[in-house]
């Protein structure tokens, strides 16, 4: 039949036949263009159908005719459908395929991410609290060092600007200042003296604990920490100010004050060891060592001491000396994690919840544990908390074992309580370095108190012993301290004038007492390519 392309099919078929074609396309719920493509089709079919028929009658019973042998609409629809869909190429099948595998698994991504983003921690514990009152002794009468050292830090008085540079650092020589300058620094320590006197009333009370002062009870809130590390800045310029008055006054000959400020410099970095946060435990240590560096420097250069002044330092530093004691405590650190849990994790009030999305990574270890986001599957809030103790607990025992042991590298091992957190993962390097840091704190104790015994033998037998077990046997040590990194007594040889004393150090090897040096060929005592000599001290000591 030849075909008008100025008419349009309502004017050829019978309005039957397109209402007909209309409910098919409208049926398929397809695409535009495939539905036009079917339309077009049964329109052409209709119109070879009644070519013949010039009758409208006629054509009308004829179009009804064609639609009974088609059947029901709806069902020619969904037969039209599915023979478009098998015609399609090759690549839109897989095209399409591939986008709804995609969007299939952002859905159900969304689903089992959505946990992570509905919910509400609990907040049930202050920390900065607990903090105040963990380390309180039970004496409620007991008086606080921590007020002592805080009213100090009030009174100190900032160095002038041309003197700054020289006071703020650890070991003062007072052989390169000039007449100017060592006026300046007698007048600045005389404006600091009530604050010295302070620091020492603090430094006699046999208690400290610390006092964090902040308005908002969240550990991670920078204000706590800015107060923290604000008094430890203070603790530092009193430490340093105290060293420069140490050497001050016994250039003016008055030695038993300079020593008894090296013992003053001890009890206070021995107060901020073993309680509060890590950092000031650390600020602690490195005090401990100031003081045992000034305390060998002075009897080295000044000799003459009086024999009971070597036992009144022997018997003040045997009064804080306990060889099992732990000079760090990771509690603090402990309720840093604590109150991150609680303000990332929901809390069903019996110790569960889930993480929330700031959460997760305190519960999940690396990308395969991610994976188990999509299962429900990762560690909930109480799994959390049991993980965070164990891998503490675990480092907290570490801290006691001694250098060169096999456990010191336990946190090799794959049952780690670590790798369960992505987080607690970062943490082994940097407690293995704490772990260093309390081992060479023991051994510069040690063998503090083992020069000091020496001197005092010398003082009064007027000679050295043979071997440092005569300490023990004639009297002047209980037993002899040991070298952590030697697992035995230090190592000690009498000399023409003096004697020599000195630990294995960290590669624990006996290098026969040479010192170790630093990456420009210099002395230095805590070394790690060779001995750290205690005696004498060396200009790498100072």
């Amino acid at each position: 039949m030849e075909r008008h392309p100025d008419r349009q099919s309502h004017d050829i078929l019978p309005a039957c036949a397109i209402e007909y074609i209309g409910r098919v396309t409208k049926k398929m719920r397809y695409r535009r263009r495939a539905r036009a493509e079917v339309g077009a089709e049964l329109t052409a079919h209709f119109e070879d159908a009644l070519a013949d028929c010039v009758d409208a009658r006629q054509r009308s019973a004829r179009a009804r005719e064609l639609i009974e042998q088609l059947g029901d609409a709806e069902l020619l629809a969904v037969l039209c459908r599915r023979a478009k869909k098998r015609c399609r190429p090759l690549w839109r099948k897989v095209l399409l395929r591939s986008a709804q595998g995609v969007a299939v698994f952002l859905l159900y991504s969304l689903l089992c991410s959505l946990p992570l983003f509905v919910g509400k921690p609990t907040i049930r514990v202050d920390y900065v609290q607990w903090l105040n009152e963990h380390w309180r002794p039970a004496d409620e009468t007991a008086d606080n060092a921590a007020t002592y050292y805080k009213q100090a830090m009030a009174l100190y008085v900032k160095p002038s600007q041309g003197l700054k540079r020289k006071v703020e650092t650890s070991s003062p020589e007072l052989a390169d200042y000039d007449d100017v300058e060592l006026g300046l620094l007698s007048a600045w320590l005389g404006e600091n003296a009530a604050a010295f006197a302070t620091l020492r009333k603090g430094a006699a009370v046999a208690h400290y604990w610390p006092v964090y002062e902040v308005n908002e009870p969240d550990l991670r809130n920078p204000n706590f920490l800015g107060c923290a590390m604000e008094a430890l800045t203070g603790y530092r310029h009193l430490a340093f100010a105290l060293n420069h008055e140490i050497a001050r006054a016994v250039r003016q000959g008055n030695l038993e004050d300079g020593l008894d400020d090296c013992l003053v410099v001890r009890r206070l970095g021995r107060h901020l060891q073993g309680r509060g946060l890590l950092v000031e435990q650390l600020v602690g240590i490195a005090l401990e060592h100031l003081a045992y560096t000034a305390l060998l420097r002075l009897l080295h250069d000044e000799p003459d001491v009086e024999a009971r002044t070597l036992v009144r330092i022997r018997d003040e530093l045997l009064t804080l000396r306990n060889e099992q004691r732990c000079a760090v405590s990771l509690d603090g650190e402990k309720a840093f994690w604590y109150d991150a849990i609680q303000r990332t994790f929901t809390d069903d009030g019996e110790g569960g919840g889930y993480a929330l999305r700031e959460g997760l990574p305190y519960a999940v270890g690396d990308w395969r544990d991610l994976l188990a986001v999509f299962t429900f599957d990762y560690p909930d809030r109480r799994e959390t908390l049991v993980m965070v103790e164990e891998f503490f607990e675990r480092i907290q025992q570490s801290l006691s074992v001694a250098p060169g042991q096999d456990d010191a590298s336990a946190f090799d091992q794959q049952d780690d309580p670590a790798l369960g957190s992505m987080l607690l993962s970062l943490l082994p390097g940097a407690y293995s370095r704490v772990n260093r840091q309390a081992s060479v704190l023991k051994t510069h104790e040690a063998a503090a108190l083992v020069i000091v015994a020496l001197l005092s033998h010398r003082s009064d037998r007027g000679r050295y012993p043979a071997s440092l077990g005569k300490l023990v046997e004639t009297g002047y040590l209980a037993q002899l301290p040991q070298d952590p990194f030697r697992g035995g007594p230090f190592a000690y040889e009498v000399t023409a004038d003096s004697f020599l004393l000195y630990s294995w150090g960290e590669n624990l090897t006996d290098e026969g007492g040479i010192q170790g040096v630093d990456g420009r060929g210099k002395p230095r005592i805590w070394a790690d390519n060779g001995d750290w000599v205690f005696w004498p001290p060396t200009a790498g000591d100072r």
